[in-house]
């Protein structure tokens, strides 16, 4: 046992010391990753991250994401937590969605947010104009629904030199959705069509 946290010339809490070994234990936690964890919790404090944020610990190239209870974790390794399930049907390919979201970053960090510009956004689904992952959890809700979507690099934005992403990392969102409409495409003349969502 390591008694890193004891003041020189007090004796160390055995009791408190084994109870840390125990929950780590139970978590399937190395003592590195232990540490780990907790110096991502303070980093998450320090980047106000929203409470049940999950925690990233990396070890090298793999990266073990630790959640809140509640979260479901799908075969493909996308993870989600529905905190309002919505109403109604959830959307389909070709269909215009309108949402609200919130970005962040391992670390807790907000990357963006369409709160921030005051303007939801909108786009049709299906057309691959979204980080594949974001889409996949966006798919899976209803109108009204709010839900945190946790995208592993797998089903995250492509990377290289062509794109601003430079490695792969993990990616969280909150996702409220507010609006769903159906699509079609419509001729105006003979050469010209158009798509209208209503």
């Amino acid at each position: 046992m390591l008694f890193d946290d004891v003041e020189v010339g007090r004796a160390p809490d055995l009791v408190a010391q084994k109870n840390r070994v125990a929950e780590r234990t139970e978590k399937g936690l190395t003592e590195l990753e232990q540490k780990a964890v907790e110096n991502n919790q303070r980093i998450k404090t320090y980047n106000n991250a929203p409470a049940e944020f999950p925690t990233f610990v990396r070890e090298g190239y793999d990266v073990k994401c630790i959640t809140a209870p509640g979260f479901v974790t799908q075969d493909d390794g996308l993870v989600y937590k529905d905190f309002i399930v919505g109403e109604g049907a959830t959307p389909e390919d070709g269909q215009e969605v309108t949402f609200n979201y919130t970005a962040y970053n391992e670390s807790g960090g907000t990357i963006d947010s369409t709160y921030r510009k005051n303007v939801p956004a909108s786009t049709r689904l299906g057309i691959k104009g979204m980080i594949p992952g974001f889409e996949e959890g966006l798919k899976g809700m209803k109108e009204g629904g709010r839900r945190r979507v946790v995208v592993p690099p797998e089903l995250g934005p492509p990377i290289g030199p062509a794109t601003f992403f430079s490695s792969k990392q993990w990616e969280v969102f909150d996702i409220e959705l507010i609006k769903i409409k159906s699509c079609q495409r419509v001729q105006t003349n003979i050469m010209v069509s158009s798509v209208v969502c209503t």
